[in-house]
């Protein structure tokens, strides 16, 4: 079968899952594992043209979460194949995986793939388990402040910290100063979208009133690839240790 993935999260799986060779394109963001950079990229990943597309011969396109359910919906109207997957939940992260792996015959390596997951959250889980739980603010865009929702506060509740109180499953929603404030963060995760490694912290302290927020004023503030926490893909699971790590090691560690 011959995929045009244009959701990162969907490319790593099929990676995970040993499909990689049926990939024939896909989109600017998937970027890992770095063998993504040998498979031709498609510009867009919101509003991708389909007439783009029509040079690989895509028996199906995968798109993901809610960022792409207009363009998704736009591809099929064109006459595309599309399996769009729109998890909100750890277990809903779980189902993307065995429904690829029943699409692309790949079954047993997608139950095994969730198996492994489920088996290193645990051991994150029972690390912290007899920690006392800290308050962690994470934010998934800048301007204006979102925290992130979704699967991202169970992710780190496995890491001993108890995110801005927005329910698992809910998705991420814009913030106040007033509502951090309330919150009183132990420390502040940022995870903007897009921004990986690069994103500048001087942007959330610059706000006004953010400096005088209790996780600021004593430096507990730390970047994260927004991979590891936006992205609803395996390495969810490095999330969750990079957090443990800042949290309890006072570094981010991998276990």
């Amino acid at each position: 079968m011959r995929i045009a993935s244009l959701s990162p999260a969907a490319t790593e799986i099929l990676f995970a899952l040993g499909v990689e060779n049926q990939i024939v394109c896909r989109d600017q963001f998937s970027n890992f594992p770095e063998e993504t950079a040998d498979i031709p990229k498609i510009m867009g990943h919101q509003d991708v043209n389909g007439g783009d597309l029509l040079d690989f011969e895509p028996d199906m396109l995968l798109t993901g979460t809610v960022v792409q359910q207009k363009l998704a919906e736009k591809l099929k109207h064109e006459g595309f194949s599309v399996l769009h997957q729109d998890p909100r939940c750890l277990e809903d992260v779980y189902g993307t995986i065995r429904q690829l792996g029943m699409v692309f015959e790949r079954e047993e390596e997608a139950k095994e793939l969730v198996q492994r997951m489920r088996k290193e959250f645990n051991t994150v889980k029972e690390r912290a388990r007899h920690l006392p739980k800290q308050c962690v603010y994470l934010e998934e865009w800048h301007h204006p402040p979102f925290a992130c929702g979704n699967w991202v506060p169970e992710v780190a509740s496995f890491a001993g910290a108890q995110a801005f109180p927005i329910p698992a499953g809910e998705l991420s929603r814009e913030v106040s100063l007033k509502d951090v404030q309330q919150f009183d963060p132990d420390m502040i995760v940022i995870s903007w979208c897009g921004a990986g490694l690069q994103a500048d912290p001087k942007l959330l302290v610059n706000r006004a009133g953010w400096d005088q927020l209790r996780a600021v004023q004593i430096g507990h503030i730390r970047v994260i690839d927004d991979s590891l926490l936006n992205r609803p893909g395996p390495r969810l699971v490095e999330g969750a240790q990079r957090i443990y790590g800042w949290l309890f090691e006072q570094a981010s560690i991998l276990f």
